[in-house]
């Protein structure tokens, strides 16, 4: 009994060393979980239409909608539908952690690859995430890609943004790259941006310095309003790398409805140094989007009664007054500011005074 039992251990290890090789030299082991990793570039600020000039932003804390389209192999025409998801519109969210030289976007729970290494992805993603768990300002039409977005009376538009489709990616793919890390590119603005400034200026148009005004200063914007009649638009996610996306914009309204005021009665702003006030539209609706301002010197007021955008002179001879997409246009708001003379200290007497000496009466007759 005893040598039976040495005879049957030493054949078993024998047997676990043996097929421990062939497993690792024979058959991959491809059936790992291997977590979706995604990074993104930081957002562009939108460029003015006036002086063309960029910043830059960051997608920290920003709440992001990611489609994942199925494909059949690495390119991007491989993509067998962009309703075919393997991602139906999944939350994840920016990040301020670097991540091969992008921010690092992160979803909780976890979404992994799919097991099989033959399986592809391309991937979509648009800012702010959608519905009742993100901004309600944006709303999914349907099971589609199309997001309609909406303004309100508070919070103006949502500053939307998009992604150019990526891919096609399989979980190979990712392993291979650094931090095993799939880049979705740069966040676009889809929104218009309305930069309005308020300034004052002397009776022959020059800007007026804070030391120049009288103290206490009694100049007061006590009402700004931006309103418009097309408050809703609906876009559609890019399927394609090289077509530039467009809006449908949704049906005008009979009065325009005021979706930004940045100041009112209740909390007027001194006019002095020129201030800015900025506010996001759609695109291409410039001849429906209005602006009003009421300027008051503690006495009176003066109105500008809901001037249409494309109303205003443009800052540049060739340049229309647009609202374009992923741009800025900047309005300016000239206040004439005309001080009234005070006669006690603009009249000046000069002599003596010397008594009348009074010789007689004058006659006056009127005919």
């Amino acid at each position: 009994m005893k040598k039976r039992y040495n005879a049957y251990i030493g054949i078993l290890c024998s047997l676990l060393v043996f097929t421990g090789c062939d497993k690792e030299s024979v058959t991959p082991y491809t059936e790992e979980k291997v977590p979706i990793t995604l990074s993104a570039s930081s957002l562009p600020v939108s460029v003015d239409i006036q002086t063309q000039t960029r910043a830059t932003e960051t997608i920290n804390n920003r709440s992001i909608g990611i489609v994942a389209a199925k494909a059949t192999g690495s390119a991007l025409s491989n993509v067998t539908s962009w309703t075919d998801y393997y991602l139906d519109h999944v939350r994840a969210t920016g990040t301020d952690t670097d991540l091969n030289g992008e921010k690092e976007v992160v979803f909780a729970p976890l979404q992994y690859w799919p097991f099989n290494p033959g399986e592809y992805l391309a991937f979509v993603a648009y800012s702010p995430f959608h519905g009742t768990n993100g901004d309600v300002r944006v709303a999914r039409v349907g099971e589609t890609n199309t997001l309609k977005v909406t303004a309100n009376s508070t919070e103006s538009f949502p500053d939307f943004l998009y992604t150019k489709p990526v891919g096609a990616f399989n979980k190979e793919t990712a392993k291979a790259n650094t931090d095993k890390a799939v880049s979705l590119g740069e966040f676009q603005h889809a929104m218009a941006k309305l930069d309005i400034e308020v300034k004052l200026v002397d009776k022959d148009g020059n800007d007026i310095e804070e030391e120049e005004l009288p103290d206490p200063n009694p100049l007061k914007i006590t009402k700004l309003e931006i309103s418009t009649k097309v408050d809703n638009g609906i876009f559609a996610l890019p399927e394609n790398s090289t077509i530039a996306p467009t809006w449908s914009l949704g049906t005008q309204l009979t009065v325009a409805k005021s979706v930004y005021t940045p100041v009112s009665s209740a909390s007027p702003e001194t006019l002095a140094t020129p201030l800015l006030y900025t506010c996001l539209l759609l695109p291409n609706t410039e001849s429906d989007s209005f602006v009003s301002i009421t300027v008051s010197d503690g006495v009176g007021e003066v109105k500008l009664e809901s001037k249409e955008i494309s109303g205003f002179k443009a800052i540049l001879p060739s340049t229309e007054v647009k609202l374009e997409m992923g741009k800025t246009t900047k309005l300016t708001i000239k206040v004439k500011y005309v001080p009234i003379p005070d006669p006690e200290t603009d009249i000046i007497l000069e002599g003596q005074l010397v008594e009348w000496d009074y010789k007689g009466k004058s006659t006056v007759t009127i005919e």
